[in-house]
């Protein structure tokens, strides 16, 4: 799957060599992919499976997990509810999702989410018996790159155009807020579907050069990182109670983790976020929450006029990142990376 090979290359760099990739060829079903990597995994011995992501077909990867003897699993969960809370139906199809949901919650031997602040409604629906560790979507591997404000404030919002994660009527009011400021919005995520297109042509419309997007349906790593490094601030106008996974309900920060908490890890930076999301306790001398957008447009008219002050929020910002170093993370969330969970692997194969 060259597609897929070169977007591995443009994430990891050089890094991608260090890996055996097993890649789901294009046309290859669930079935057949599962049943390959269960051959690979008890013919190499593998003692621990890291399940990152398993977003459908959840009864094959079951179905996987039940042939695989002693090895440990452990599950990663963006969505809990998405995961717990799926609905009885007799509808075929719908059986099969609410049966390999229920199947393969009982046979992890441990979860994983990448947000704190979603352990603990995590760890009550696993149960006492299970262990729920935090591994984050990022780490900060290097040191913050540090610019001050001159000319201009730089703003980015991160991910891609999707009306269901992210408010971006907020977007288009702070940019009418602050007319006649020199304060830049970028818009840095990409997307095909009516409503990427409908923003993406809003902002050409707007013949603001404050207002920058990206046509491209992926913005590639390295623009994506750059951008991110020249920003004063990452704000994530989140739809905080949303629906994504049907018509099951989520509140970002709760029972969904954001991926725009770990660009703020990665490049520590300070960031803007509605007061309603729940963010990692550590990170929060970095954050200015917000109630209304015109107080986030009154905040920036402050660092403008006093650029001095941002110095203050940028050293908290590394701070934080600070905490999410490789070696601080596999202290964390020992014995996980030696290969251990301290669980009895669940016997109901």
């Amino acid at each position: 799957n060259r597609a897929v090979h070169l977007r591995l290359l443009d994430l990891l760099g050089a890094d991608a060599n260090r890996f055996e990739w097993i890649i789901q060829e294009k046309g290859e079903s669930t079935a057949r992919f599962c049943l390959r990597i269960g051959r690979l995994v008890r013919r190499q011995k593998i003692g621990l499976l890291y399940l990152n992501t398993i977003s459908r077909h959840h009864i094959f990867y079951a179905g996987m997990l039940a042939t695989l003897g002693n090895t440990i699993s452990v599950l990663t969960v963006h969505d809990v509810n998405c995961l717990f809370q799926e609905k009885f139906s007799l509808e075929p199809r719908k059986l099969v999702r609410w049966l390999g949901k229920k199947w393969l919650v009982r046979l992890v031997a441990a979860f994983n989410t990448v947000a704190e602040t979603v352990k603990p409604v995590l760890a009550a629906k696993a149960g006492p018996s299970r262990k729920v560790f935090t591994v984050p979507g990022a780490v900060f591997e290097s040191t913050a790159r540090y610019v001050p404000v001159e000319n201009s404030l730089q703003i980015v919002i991160p991910g891609s155009l999707d009306k269901k994660r992210r408010n971006y009527e907020q977007v288009f009011l702070l940019h009418e807020l602050t007319r006649g400021l020199p304060v830049f919005l970028t818009l840095l995520g990409g997307g095909n579907d009516a409503y990427a297109k409908e923003i993406k042509l809003r902002c050409e419309q707007s013949g603001s050069e404050r207002l920058r997007w990206f046509n491209n349906n992926i913005v590639e790593q390295e623009v994506f990182d750059e951008e991110l490094n020249q920003a004063h601030f990452i704000w994530i106008p989140s739809v905080v109670e949303t629906r994504i996974c049907g018509d099951i309900p989520e509140v970002y920060g709760l029972t969904k983790s954001s991926g725009n908490i770990f660009d703020i890890i990665k490049h520590a930076k300070p960031f803007i976020y509605p007061e309603s999301l729940r963010v990692p306790a550590v990170l929060k001398t970095a954050g200015i929450s917000y109630h209304s957008v015109q107080e986030i447009a009154e905040a920036m008219k402050l660092f403008i006029e006093n650029p001095q002050h941002y110095r203050k929020w940028a050293t908290e910002a590394e701070k934080a990142s600070q905490q999410f170093t490789v070696e601080k993370v596999r202290i964390q969330q020992y014995p996980l990376f030696e290969g251990r969970i301290d669980n009895e692997v669940p016997s109901s194969r």
